[in-house]
């Protein structure tokens, strides 16, 4: 069972401003970018359902070699990853977020200014991703 404090830990992170969220996360070598209010759509491989701990997702994405990680909020104190192996396009979703693999996108980040804060284009060259090459 989740603590109580893992649980309010997930829940800000997902629904608090984006300041709380890190931007980034690395799994190994590999970049992953943060689009909170949205779901990444592709290839699911794997669902962990009552997450305790972000590690948990973050690990199952290195044993998958992923490209992206969803985070669902499914209760009050009750979340949910998916993990997928490929990212086609992203989806506006309340209680959602996802963490892509930069590499995964091939390029399609950096239209319109990635590097000076923004995303340009509305995020991620609409209206979808490539597989990682």
């Amino acid at each position: 069972m989740p603590s109580t404090s893992s649980a309010v830990l997930l829940f800000s992170l997902l629904f608090l401003d984006m300041a709380v969220l890190p931007y980034a996360q690395f799994v190994g070598a590999r970049a992953y970018l943060l689009q909170q209010k949205m779901e990444c759509k592709g290839g699911k491989v794997y669902d962990i359902d009552n997450v305790q701990d972000i590690e948990q997702c973050k690990e199952a994405c290195r044993q998958f070699d992923c490209d992206a990680v969803n985070l669902f909020q499914i209760g009050e104190f009750a979340f949910k990853c998916e993990i997928l192996s490929y990212v086609t396009n992203l989806q506006p979703a309340s209680g959602a977020a996802c963490y892509y693999a930069q590499d995964a996108l091939g390029g399609g980040y950096n239209n319109g200014g990635f590097g000076n804060g923004g995303f340009g284009n509305g995020g991620f060259g609409y209206p979808g991703f490539g597989k990682r090459k």
